[in-house]
């Protein structure tokens, strides 16, 4: 998900030890000193809180399967190992969650008579329109069209106090010499509807829906290409090259190749600079 998997996987190999806690197999786990198996939601129990002010403990449906252990069993365990002296972490996943809900009156025996969940007892009202009392979380307590965050720095890092558009570092626009060889703009970043992470993307019948590594191109621009559906085609840049197969589709934009990441045998990741990330807030 980072931009240059190879910089972060030397990074990775560089720690005196790696240790990952997952559902599956990860890419980040075939390089890992230990892995921990995790459960499924299924086999464990979760506490929810939502804006509705609705909390709910689900139940697991069955025991953990095999090894694997919930998430909070393994953070609990490696904690008592540290002897932090924590009578929370010496207790268990129940008294500390019990701690944590105690100033709202629910306990989780309670939460357990209502399976199905449970509305909060006497909410914490919510304050409407606070702005006319605090302002906004602003330097100026106003509402910004312009931030004055960002004009203080307008002079030594060349942020732009308005939401100006800018091109991308790499397009016609910036890098004009370079573009002569790659006239394209790579978009990436997002995901699938049915792909979360790890959890769904390696799910038989998920992976079933897009089994292929593929780039979205303009189905106008593609085929004056000479590009059809289906066509294997490579997507280079000047830090590498993925092959993927063409979909054509009107929700790109002409001169865009739109690529979902998360396809191990076609990282789209390692097509980009690990330093090319926003200016300003570098992701």
């Amino acid at each position: 998900m980072w931009p240059d998997s190879n910089f972060m996987l030397e990074a990775l190999n560089k720690l005196d030890l790696l240790v990952v806690a997952d559902l599956f197999l990860t890419d980040s786990s075939k390089y890992a000193d230990y892995i921990l198996p995790v459960c499924s939601s299924l086999e464990r129990s979760e506490f929810r809180a939502y804006v509705q002010r609705y909390v709910i403990l689900t139940e697991p449906t069955i025991e953990p399967l095999f090894d694997s252990r919930p998430d909070t069993d393994i953070i609990f365990e490696l904690a008592r190992r540290l002897n932090l002296n924590d009578p929370l972490i010496e207790a268990d996943y129940k008294t500390a969650l019990d701690w944590i809900l105690e100033p709202s009156g629910i306990s989780v025996d309670e939460l357990k008579k209502y399976p199905g969940g449970m509305a909060v007892p006497n909410p914490i009202k919510v304050e409407e329109k606070k702005y006319l009392k605090y302002g906004f979380a602003t330097p100026s307590n106003k509402m910004e069209f312009t931030s004055s965050l960002l004009e203080k720095y307008s002079s030594t890092h060349g942020y732009d106090s308005l939401p100006v558009y800018q091109p991308p570092k790499l397009s016609a626009e910036q890098t004009p010499d370079l573009a002569k060889d790659y006239p394209m703009i790579l978009n990436t970043g997002t995901r699938l509807p049915m792909f979360v992470h790890s959890r769904t993307f390696r799910l038989s019948w998920t992976k079933s829906l897009r089994p292929r590594a593929a780039a979205d191109l303009n189905n106008a621009e593609a085929i004056g290409m000479g590009i059809n559906q289906g066509d294997s085609i490579n997507i280079i840049t000047p830090k590498g090259q993925i092959t993927v197969v063409a979909n054509l589709t009107k929700m790109v934009q002409a001169g865009v190749v739109h690529m979902y990441y998360d396809y191990p045998e076609a990282d789209v990741n390692i097509l980009i600079e690990a330093d090319y990330l926003d200016p300003i807030s570098s992701y």
